[in-house]
């Protein structure tokens, strides 16, 4: 199969594998996204016979990892022709979006899977999941707390709104994308395309937002994010302010939220309904890259094999060191232990803690010598702590 990134002349063919796969053309969102946001040159097709069997979208991002910004793709639309299905063609492609990405200076590749079984094998692992939760509006009004005002948002030129939320709302968090205004302008435009954004405010100013859609008397908030308790509280108390015209009311919120242990009875299964939402899973492309650059604490060294069926030109021996307060991975060094793929993305978002990797698995030791272990082991505990991860994109 060949492999290449597209070209103007690709259009046609990305267009119909799109609308097979997802939304249909005439849907709003599939015109918004091709007339707004589609670049050929952010897409990568697979051709056989000289017909595109295959296809994906690199959305470009900015990821805060730790407090380190990272270029990042994430990869979308991944789509392959019934007619080509069944044969590896997938597989494939996705290994060549993880040498594009490593070409273009990406160490990290991100996806929203549909089927994350499919993408476990290629390395990929979970670095953020949310809460979906789920209410009637009369049940969600005993948690809220009317706002002290409330508007709805009507097009790009308020993006400042929710950016100043944003910020708040992601100050102590790591694995969120990076906005600036463009990309502002492009979600609050993809949004009002499908439905509304709603701002509140407390006493101090905007204190929250809310992406939401209306359908079959269900109101979907897609994104929701605040500035303070109040913020949160508001956002409620709007969802809640449905009542008649919708009988429930979802939401997502941060794994990592505990604010039900203030919750009347503290018993949010009988009046909230709460599942864990399976987010967003990562990828390391450029191990060398993706670490260089973390924050580190104190001084020291160690070094790890990785094991990379996927990318094999990955697989090696790596050095980290901790110099200065800050990390730098080269190649090289003798390991003290090995990572899978998906332990180097575990290890590098902090979803799990150096401890449960090796409980899980994803790590194990290459030396029997205890005290090397321990070196490695508080080296490991003191630069890589385990972070509370969010992140809020759907394409």
């Amino acid at each position: 199969m060949e492999i290449r990134r597209g070209r103007a002349a690709d259009e046609g063919a990305l267009r119909a594998l799109w609308g097979y796969c997802f939304e249909r053309p005439g849907d709003p969102f599939f015109e918004w996204y091709f007339s707004q946001v589609y670049r050929p040159e952010e897409t990568l097709l697979g051709f056989e016979g000289g017909r595109a069997a295959c296809a994906l979208h690199l959305r470009p991002y900015g990821l805060s990892v730790r407090g380190k910004e990272m270029r990042a793709d994430y990869i979308v639309g991944v789509a392959t022709h019934p007619a080509a299905r069944g044969r590896g063609l997938a597989r494939q492609l996705l290994a060549g979006a993880f040498r594009a990405s490593r070409g273009a200076g990406k160490a990290v590749d991100i996806l929203m899977p549909s089927d994350a079984s499919f993408y476990f094998p290629l390395g990929f692992s979970f670095y953020a999941h949310q809460w979906e939760r789920e209410a009637e509006p009369v049940r969600l009004a005993a948690l809220g707390r009317r706002a002290a005002r409330a508007q709805t948002l009507e097009g790009p030129d308020d993006w400042a709104l929710p950016a100043g939320i944003y910020r708040a709302h992601t100050a102590r968090r790591s694995g969120y994308t990076l906005r600036d205004e463009a990309s502002w302008r492009r979600h609050i435009e993809g949004q009002l395309r499908e439905g509304w954004i709603a701002v509140v405010y407390d006493e101090g100013g905007p204190a929250g937002y809310l992406f939401y859609s209306i359908e079959d008397r269900t109101l979907t908030a897609s994104e929701m994010a605040w500035a303070s308790e109040a913020g949160r509280r508001g956002l409620y108390a709007y969802m809640a302010g449905h009542l008649g015209s919708v009988d429930r009311c979802r939401w997502y919120e941060p794994l990592d939220d505990r604010s039900y242990l203030f919750w009347a009875d503290g018993a949010e299964h009988t009046y909230i309904r709460n599942r864990t939402f399976p987010y967003m899973m990562a990828r390391v492309t450029d191990a060398a890259a993706a670490f260089t650059g973390l924050p580190a604490a104190g001084d020291g060294e160690v070094s790890f094999q990785l094991d990379d069926g996927a990318l094999p030109e990955m697989s090696g021996p790596y050095t980290l060191r901790a110099e200065a307060g800050r990390m730098t991975a080269v190649r090289g060094g003798t390991p003290a232990f090995s990572l899978a793929p998906s332990g180097a993305a575990h290890l590098l978002f902090g979803a799990l803690s150096p401890e449960a990797l090796f409980a899980a698995g994803e790590a194990s030791w290459l030396t029997e010598d205890e005290a090397a272990r321990a070196v490695a082991k508080a080296f490991l505990r003191s630069n890589f702590p385990e972070e509370k991860n969010w992140v809020s994109e759907w394409y």
